[in-house]
């Protein structure tokens, strides 16, 4: 399943707004935030930054396949569009708007809440059988699918069970895809021909490839630095970091949706117990440590320049005005705090990217 936020306008947005458009998810850790419950935060001694060396990651290579997937995609972007009426059927290929609510074994499935999720009504191997059942579903049209999760869910516990998804069809559009060599889709896309739109798509995904790796390439790096830290996360610090996480992002929609407080908690409880889950919140506490200690031994600050950079950033991406998140930032200590602490995290990466010695992909 793939996301595409869709903002909304207005003011400036709340902290967990924020997250939930994805734009804090470069913070390793959330235990910063402020909270009512207690939290035993371990010291560590930052790590050796000597004798760092990390080969390169490889691009991922770059087929003919992926351009084409790409060229539909802009097709779909920019196509005819006719809002479908409540009560009309779905078509397939339509653009739908969905809330989605997954359970299993009488119990919520852990990362399956959607709210607002505009996607398309198009076969994906990810999730067999669940965009397919779209088709034929009424606008405005509350209703469930029961499928057998795959072999790749991400919770392992899972693979193979029997889950029932609830969606709320909120809207659709019909599209109406232009013809390839449209005249009319190379005048929208402002290109001259079609082999100019390939050429494009070829070199915006070359740049994709080599961002990645870039951006694979330091996660390899973050990850020796993980290696060299000796620390010991109790089991609360690890349930607490995951509980924020939670209460960011997936919270928020139940409570629209009416849980009530022991629903709520076992939704908690799903995230708390998945394995992997579990193993990104060490990993993420365990670099969110090493990095504050790095900084503090190094005397790491974020430049002025680089903060600024970052806020007009998030003003962007949210969807509001440099001035209006300025004055979110001043009255929110929350957000201030969370936004000083992404800045020092950026800082500090790149301080220590600056120390590494990066050899060829392997």
């Amino acid at each position: 399943m793939t996301t595409k936020d869709d903002p909304k306008g207005g003011g400036a947005r709340s902290l967990a707004e924020l997250h939930a458009l994805g734009i804090m998810k470069r913070m390793p850790a959330a235990f910063s935030l402020d909270s009512t419950e207690p939290v035993d935060i371990p010291t560590v001694t930052a790590p050796s930054l000597e004798g760092l060396t990390v080969a390169l990651v490889p691009p991922a290579p770059l087929t003919e396949q992926d351009v084409l997937d790409r060229f539909d995609a802009l097709r779909r972007q920019y196509a005819d569009r006719r809002v479908r009426k409540p009560g009309e059927d779905v078509g397939v290929g339509d653009e739908v708007l969905l809330d989605v609510l997954g359970f299993a074994n009488g119990r919520l499935l852990p990362f399956s809440t959607r709210e607002d999720w505009r996607t398309h009504v198009i076969a994906d191997p990810v999730l067999p059988g669940f965009f397919e059942a779209l088709a034929g579903a009424k606008v405005g049209q509350s209703f469930g699918i029961e499928l057998k999760l795959p072999d790749t869910w991400p919770v392992e516990s899972l693979r193979g069970q029997t889950a029932r998804f609830l969606l709320d069809v909120k809207a659709a559009q019909e599209l109406k895809l232009l013809a390839d060599d449209s005249p009319e889709l190379l005048k929208r896309l402002r290109m001259a021909s079609l082999t100019d739109v390939m050429r494009h798509l070829g070199e915006e995904l070359a740049r994709e490839r080599t961002e990645e790796m870039d951006r694979l390439t330091q996660e390899r790096v973050m990850d020796v630095l993980v290696e060299r830290t000796q620390v010991s996360l109790s089991t609360a610090l690890v349930n607490e970091e995951i509980r924020r996480r939670w209460a960011e992002t997936e919270r928020p929609i139940l409570a629209r949706k009416a849980f009530q407080p022991d629903e709520l908690q076992e939704a908690l409880e799903g995230w708390q117990r998945d394995s992997l889950t579990r193993a990104d919140a060490v990993r993420r506490l365990t670099l969110a440590l090493a990095l504050r200690a790095i900084a503090t031994r190094d005397g790491v600050q974020p430049e002025k320049k680089a903060t600024d950079a970052l806020i007009n950033d998030l003003a962007g991406l949210s969807g509001v005005s440099r001035q209006d998140l300025g004055k979110t930032v001043k009255e929110d200590a929350a957000l201030a705090r969370r936004l000083y602490d992404l800045a020092l995290h950026l800082a500090t990466v790149d301080h220590v990217m600056k120390k590494v010695k990066l050899t060829a992909p392997a």
